[in-house]
């Protein structure tokens, strides 16, 4: 029993280590911008133009989330490198919130673990003392 409680104990700081990189994505000061920026490819419906060959043309497009519903701009070639630092930033912060969740969960089930097992230990204590002790009378 000792050596499962060292052992959820040593899972539990293991956890603890795990959870400092991600408060640091949490802490930072970057801006973030919720959305996605893909590649949109599509005819121009001019009859004489390459499109209607096969060759679409392509543009860079950001998706994003505005007054309810799904909405798409096109930013300027030369806004994409920062529109894309956004987003990749906005990434990478809820890929930490996600894994910080399941790292909770596992925190949680450890504590857990260890819980049921100091009590246990705790009542087997209990059950030495009472064994120990003189037996009382009852009062009448």
């Amino acid at each position: 029993m000792t050596r499962d409680l060292s052992s959820l104990r040593s899972q539990l700081r293991l956890r603890l280590q795990q959870l400092q990189p991600l408060l640091e994505s949490f802490l930072g000061r970057e801006p973030l911008l919720p959305g996605t920026l893909y590649t949109l490819r599509r005819r121009c419906g001019k009859p004489t133009c390459r499109c209607t060959q096969g060759e679409l043309h392509a543009s860079t497009v950001l998706s994003y989330r505005g007054h309810g519903q799904t909405r798409s701009i096109t930013p300027k070639p030369e806004q994409l490198s920062s529109v894309r630092k956004l987003t990749d930033d906005y990434r990478r912060f809820r890929k930490a919130r996600t894994q910080l969740l399941c790292l909770q969960r596992q925190m949680l089930t450890l504590i857990d673990r260890i819980e049921t097992a100091r009590v246990q230990q705790g009542k087997c204590q209990f059950e030495k003392l009472r064994a120990s002790a003189s037996p009382s009378r009852s009062r009448r």
